[in-house]
């Protein structure tokens, strides 16, 4: 491991810590008093709780990152920081795509579905900022740069008949993105079966269109770099929040 993975590492952890904190801030802040009593008696107080969530991220974006890291080198996938206007556009237009998706589908189709009718939008800064650090870099981080990475080199050590990982055919790539794509949309079962239940179209409602995210931000990450991944999730959630919820509803 380069002395720059431990670097990053380090600063993702950091990163997933600042993040957990907030998350567990925001669950405490918006929980009614009953399930903050029950927080209250699962770990002593509510500020141990937002403690072990900043705890828990933290540890998730440090295994993430350093295995992630150590297995993106190996398949020719990269973190690339630089700055590419073509890069940049392609992101920004995921991003949008990405929410767009999510949001319009949730109005037109899916909303007959859902067990409560969505009420007039209320933007939250909070909430975005959880969104942002936690959905953006977080799940990115364990979802992109570990599993992605991870499937990828299983796939071309077990199926693929190129031994140089310069020349890992596309179909290992489209297939891991795909997959983590998948995944990721399982990811978010336990809060929609939380808030929603699991009918068969909340059912298809997660999977389509978390889904469909992921494969974009996977695709960023094969194509631009792993940064551009972070950047296009974080701005599906900015678009959502900020622009296209206000407009919907």
């Amino acid at each position: 491991m380069k002395n720059k993975d431990i670097k990053y590492s380090l600063i993702y952890a950091i990163i997933g810590l600042i993040a957990g904190l907030i998350v567990g801030y925001y669950q405490v802040s918006t929980a009614t008093e009953a399930l903050n009593q029950q927080l209250t008696a699962q770990f002593g107080s509510s500020s141990m709780f937002i403690v072990i969530c900043g705890i828990q991220a933290a540890l998730y974006s440090l295994i993430s990152a350093f295995f992630g890291l150590k297995l993106a080198r190996k398949v020719n996938l990269k973190l690339n920081f630089k700055f590419d206007k073509k890069s940049v556009i392609l992101a920004v237009v995921i991003g949008l795509a990405a929410a767009l998706i999510i949001s319009v589908s949730d109005k037109f189709i899916f909303a007959q579905y859902l067990p409560k009718q969505p009420e007039a939008y209320s933007f939250s800064p909070l909430y975005l900022l959880v969104s942002m650090l936690y959905g953006g870099i977080v799940e990115e981080l364990m979802l992109r740069l570990l599993l992605m990475s991870l499937l990828v080199f299983l796939l071309w050590k077990l199926f693929a008949k190129s031994k140089d990982n310069l020349a890992i055919p596309s179909w290992v790539y489209i297939s891991a993105i795909v997959l983590s794509a998948i995944l990721f949309a399982a990811g978010h079962l336990p809060a929609t079966a939380q808030f929603l239940g699991l009918s068969t179209p909340i059912l298809i409602r997660c999977f389509v269109l978390n889904g469909v995210a992921g494969i974009g931000f996977g695709y960023l990450y094969w194509k631009k770099g792993f940064s551009y991944a972070i950047f296009a999730h974080m701005l599906a959630h900015i678009f959502t929040q900020t622009v296209i919820l206000p407009i919907l509803f």
